[in-house]
């Protein structure tokens, strides 16, 4: 009986412990959901960044970390998309888990020149209910979540489109 109870015990507060964790989360907010506001300090350190005050046009949110691989993948694609869209876009990146040095040096390193802020608490991911990074929201001029990529951007074309369809909307 004791044996049992070394090897129940544990699986039971696992077990709760795991269902608190994804009750208090909340997972992920869904298609058609007002976009969880934040404010964040910049990357650069140049004040503060507001979600509501980019309404009006529609958002490419990203969430990266500079020691992620498939975030280096979809910088590139980020970069020409902001070059093409960032005046009907507004592009930012969410850097989490990460040092500000590096960070800032993955910034440069792949001439993302639009706005990134700091997630330093974890407080945007945890609202956002990420499982991981990158991962990509396209949030509607009214703040309305359209789209969640949970993961890597697969292709350029693709980001076109989902873009092109993001502008559809408005």
């Amino acid at each position: 009986m004791a044996r049992r109870a070394w090897i129940l015990v544990p699986a039971v507060a696992f077990i709760a412990l795991l269902t608190f964790g994804l009750l208090r989360s909340g997972g992920a907010p869904k298609i058609g959901d007002m976009a969880p506001e934040f404010t964040a300090d910049r990357l650069n350190g140049g004040g503060t960044l507001s979600l509501g005050d980019l309404r009006g046009r529609p958002v490419l949110l990203n969430f990266w970390a500079s020691w992620c691989g498939p975030c280096e993948d979809e910088a590139p694609m980020l970069r020409n998309a902001h070059e093409r869209f960032g005046n009907q876009v507004h592009f930012v990146g969410v850097d989490i888990r990460d040092a500000r040095g590096e960070a800032r040096e993955f910034v440069r390193r792949y001439g993302l020149d639009y706005e990134h802020v700091r997630d330093e608490r974890l407080q945007i991911y945890d609202d956002y209910g990420l499982t991981g990074q990158p991962e990509t929201f396209l949030i509607d001029a009214n703040g309305r979540i359209v789209q969640h990529i949970s993961g890597p951007l697969l292709s350029e074309n693709d980001l076109v489109l989902l873009l092109d369809g993001l502008l559809t909307r408005g």
